[in-house]
């Protein structure tokens, strides 16, 4: 399941229709001296890829709160 999706409450398959395939990211400006690394759907790996990591941080709170809470889950 899409990290960002699941935050959100997204029914992730609906949305992104045939194209169900996830993504593994890499997340370098979150967290200091490492990486986070998610997992995305298509239309969010496309709007990651738009709006730049930061920008991508800003439009999604939810998973943002979510990396900061369980940084064990996604720091690499």
């Amino acid at each position: 399941m899409c990290d960002v999706c699941s935050s959100e409450g997204i029914d992730w398959k609906f949305v992104n229709g045939a194209k169900d395939t996830l993504h593994q990211v890499k997340l370098y400006r979150v967290y200091k001296d490492k990486m986070a690394v998610c997992k995305l759907c298509h239309l969010h790996g496309i709007e990651l890829f738009v709006l730049g990591e930061k920008r991508f941080i800003e439009n999604h709170l939810n998973f943002a709160r979510e990396l900061a809470e369980k940084k064990g889950k996604f720091a690499a």
